[in-house]
């Protein structure tokens, strides 16, 4: 009977002790998870809205003045930094909206109905399956509203993968239950003894008073029974001292975690807003710098075009001034008449109309495209050597042209005969400074796979292998001080790689310089 008293007994304090504490710590490690879910939560919305700021901080301008190739531009350097990132969205107010992803964009009618509602007065954030891509991919989804003095304008629509955030949860996870499994093994270990440490004078006080029920007065129980009642309770005392220093520990290192959590956090946040500050200033460091790029650009562009302007218009003028001559002469001779006035003024009025109709081409030809369309290689190389017709004339600089028929590529043609201007006056120039005799330029268009490659060659002697790492950098120049910007070959580099997904490069052949333009088939 005090076998299976001891044994009753001792499992019921055990069961019962083992269950209070499996329960505390599956409590502890809920709450523990959900406030780290908050918090994981709060740090990626933190993320976003700092990236929503910084995209309306940066392309404010662009978004009011509908400028969608920068806002593309920006778009996916943002995305080629940030590879977290899905897709940034700008949605104007009841209108289109503008979609970026990873190498490519694309506009759109509207926003899905399911994350329409999301578009409000203040920003939002939710974990949906992502509406703008196949598969059942969950994402966070984070918008923020654009209000441009005081009227609202659209939104910025944000999508981040989750993976940063399912390993945070899956370490959160093995961490808790590692920690769970450790402290259940030491707790029921230590249950155990403690459970034998408590019901042990229980059971030899229950022994005793049997042994003085069944009438064995010789054991005299009373006074051995009143110190095993008092050692259990001092037992009991102790174990409540214990357990009260125990519980004071544990409150002095709570709160020295708390302490070190809340300096932690602390350093945390003004890693987090050194890092926004430092970043909204390279961006706008970086925001100036392309501006002037791009100011310079249209400068050199524009003196490129004045100058072509005026090799075009020189043989009309000349012949205009023919015709007056012709008009005096007639008039000092009296053979004036109404014959020679009609035919004088029909031939004036053609080189004059020849003359306009050379200001629309240029204008046309420096008119920058809003977006991608297809275009073949060979007419936007002839519209370049028309408006470079003249200039190469009067330097005798021939160019021979092989381009293979059908060369279509998707993207902005009025862009890449920028780059052939710029590439082909370099070329001129180059032959004209080493006063060459023979001055010939190669223009080779061909399909190689499914690429297409232009290259461009010259006989002025190649570039020096010195600078040859150089000739894309920007300000870089050999040329005399007033005669080079030092971006024409940088913009094209930025033309062809970062607008086109193409590829452009030089090397040296036999004769000359060889650039070569590698595009993907349109």
């Amino acid at each position: 009977m005090i076998s299976f008293l001891r044994k009753k007994l001792l499992y019921q304090v055990y069961t019962l002790i083992i269950t209070i504490m499996a329960m505390m710590l599956l409590v502890i490690g809920y709450l523990v998870l959900q406030e780290q879910e908050r918090t994981i939560l709060d740090v990626m919305r933190t993320q976003a809205q700092t990236l929503a700021k910084s995209i309306e901080l940066v392309s404010a301008d662009a978004m009011v003045t509908d400028d969608q190739s920068f806002l593309v531009e920006h778009n996916l350097n943002v995305l080629a930094h940030s590879p977290a990132i899905r897709f940034i969205i700008i949605s104007k107010n009841k209108g289109e909206a503008l979609m970026t992803r990873k190498d490519e964009w694309q506009l759109m009618g509207s926003i899905p109905q399911n994350v329409k509602h999301l578009e409000g007065s203040s920003e939002q954030q939710t974990i949906i399956v992502n509406p703008y891509a196949q598969g059942s991919e969950k994402i966070y989804y984070y918008t923020y509203p654009l209000n441009f003095d005081g009227i609202s304008w659209g939104w910025i629509h944000l999508g981040f993968s989750l993976e940063s955030l399912n390993h945070a949860y899956d370490a959160i996870y093995s961490e808790i239950l590692l920690i769970f499994f450790i402290v259940f093994i030491v707790l029921t270990i230590s249950i155990f003894f403690l459970s034998r440490y408590i019901v042990g004078p229980i059971i030899a006080l229950s022994h005793a008073t049997k042994k003085m029920a069944q009438g064995d007065m010789e054991i005299t129980f009373y006074s051995s029974r009143r110190d095993e009642i008092g050692e259990l309770t001092n037992n009991f005392n102790a174990m409540a001292q214990s357990l009260l220093k125990s519980q004071n520990e544990l409150k002095n290192s709570n709160a020295l975690l708390e302490q070190k959590v809340e300096e932690r956090t602390r350093a945390l946040e003004e890693i987090n807003k050194t890092l926004d500050d430092r970043v909204q200033h390279e961006i706008l460091i970086r925001r100036e710098q392309e501006q002037i790029l791009i100011q310079q650009s249209r400068f050199a562009a524009m003196g490129e075009m004045i100058g072509n302007i005026a090799h075009q218009w020189r043989q009309p003028l000349n012949a205009l001034s023919l015709l007056l001559q012709n008009v005096i002469f007639a008039y000092e001779t009296g053979n004036m008449d109404k014959k020679l006035m009609d035919r004088v003024s029909t031939k004036g009025n053609l080189l004059i109309s020849n003359m306009s109709t050379t200001i629309d081409d240029f204008r046309n030809f420096f008119k920058p495209n809003r977006t991608k369309e297809p275009f073949n290689i060979g007419e936007q190389l002839s519209k370049t050597l028309q408006m470079l017709q003249a200039s190469l004339t009067e330097h005798q600089v021939s160019v021979e042209c092989d381009i293979e028929e059908g060369l279509n590529v998707e993207g902005f043609g009025n862009e890449f005969s920028q780059v052939l201007l710029n590439i082909i006056n370099n070329a001129k120039d180059a032959l004209e400074e080493r006063h060459i005799t023979n001055k010939m330029i190669g223009v080779k268009g061909y399909c190689s796979g499914n690429d297409i490659i232009i290259e461009i060659s010259d006989n002025a002697g190649g570039i020096p292998d010195d600078i040859m790492d150089k000739v894309f950098d920007p300000y870089f120049t050999t040329k005399e001080e007033g005669k080079g910007t030092g971006i024409g070959l940088y913009m094209s580099k930025v033309i062809i790689e970062n607008n086109m997904q193409g590829k452009l490069s030089v090397r040296n052949s036999d004769t000359g310089a060889l650039f070569t333009i590698t595009l993907a088939k349109g």
